[in-house]
């Protein structure tokens, strides 16, 4: 039969197992690293169109308030201009009836 230390053969399996649990361990360090960096990669990211929604969100508001500042404006230049105009044709009609009145006056009915 064989010679067989045992004691030789325990120490080698004890190294075997314990290269291998370490190795079973780096390699699980090496992934919950990996999923640190990603999940950190995703929140940056996440965070990063979060700003991007919040500038398009401020724009449209601000384009809005523009529009209807706008649109406010067009309406008091139009009201302007029609309260311009009733007033201007107001007196040209006033005038009008003066000169006729004037003209009438001028003239003696017999």
């Amino acid at each position: 039969m064989l010679d067989i230390d045992l004691n030789t053969l325990k120490a080698q399996l004890k190294a075997e197992i314990e290269a291998e649990l370490e190795a079973q361990q780096k390699t699980k360090q090496a992934n919950e690293q990996e999923n640190e960096q990603e999940v950190e990669l995703e929140e940056k990211e996440f965070h990063s169109q979060n700003q991007i929604n919040k500038q398009i969100n401020y724009n449209v508001l601000t384009q809005k308030q523009l529009q209807g500042q706008r649109a406010e404006n067009e309406n008091e230049n139009e009201t302007e201009v029609k309260n311009k105009a009733y007033a201007d044709n107001k007196a040209k009609a006033g005038a009008e009836a003066e000169a006729e009145i004037e003209s009438e006056g001028g003239k003696k009915k017999y």
